[in-house]
């Protein structure tokens, strides 16, 4: 999957689903589903043009441990 589709589907409201497998970060849309790759995720927090937020479901209190991320345009 490529940076504009996954901006393309964060823009469009759909949230971002996280889990680490193996101690890597694994992402994914549902629905339809679709791997994201985690170069990309790193590649669009890293780049502060569409912030990511955890929509504040982690595990275990951790920042950036959140499964469900959602994308803010405009800030």
């Amino acid at each position: 999957m490529k940076l504009d589709a996954v901006l393309t589907r964060l823009r469009a409201g759909e949230k971002l689903h996280q889990q680490v497998v193996d101690g890597r970060r694994q992402w994914w849309f549902d629905e339809p589903f679709q791997d994201v790759p985690d170069a990309i995720v790193i590649k669009i927090r890293a780049g502060g043009e569409f912030p990511l937020v955890e929509v504040g479901d982690s595990l275990f209190g951790l920042p950036d441990n959140s499964q469900t991320w959602e994308g803010v345009d405009g800030v």
